[in-house]
């Protein structure tokens, strides 16, 4: 796998979760067993612009050769990832989400070790 690769997923995931949250936030906090309310919904929506943020630095940034700014997204996906994993597990420990959260658990954490591996191990590109 290339870190250009790793972009496009860290891409279409971060997207995918910022559309569920901007568009229609009750469902997706339905989905993951968080109550739904006018707060919650409008966090929500907070959320989805920091996902799109995310996304979109990464799409953007998919094909430069720069390998200061490539190894910087690099270390800050892998810095969100690992603290991603650490939070959700947080919330799967004490009964916040519900089981579908193991698919945030999850994703993290497939995240952070792809980031972790291209930051650490994997070939300068």
């Amino acid at each position: 796998m290339k870190l250009r690769n790793l972009f496009l997923l860290n891409t279409v995931v971060a997207l995918l979760f910022a559309l569920g949250f901007l568009l229609m936030p009750a469902v997706l906090l339905d989905v993951f067993g968080f109550p739904s309310n006018g707060s919650t919904k409008f966090l929500g929506q907070i959320i989805g612009v920091e996902l799109l943020v995310g996304g979109l630095s990464t799409f953007f940034a998919r094909d430069t050769r720069e390998h200061t700014t490539r190894q910087a997204l690099s270390l800050a996906n892998l810095t969100a990832s690992v603290i991603g994993v650490i939070v959700s597990l947080g919330g799967m420990f004490t009964g916040v989400m519900n089981g579908l959260g193991w698919v945030i658990v999850g994703t993290y954490l497939v995240l952070a070790l792809g980031f972790g591996y291209f930051q650490f191990i994997g070939p300068p590109e």
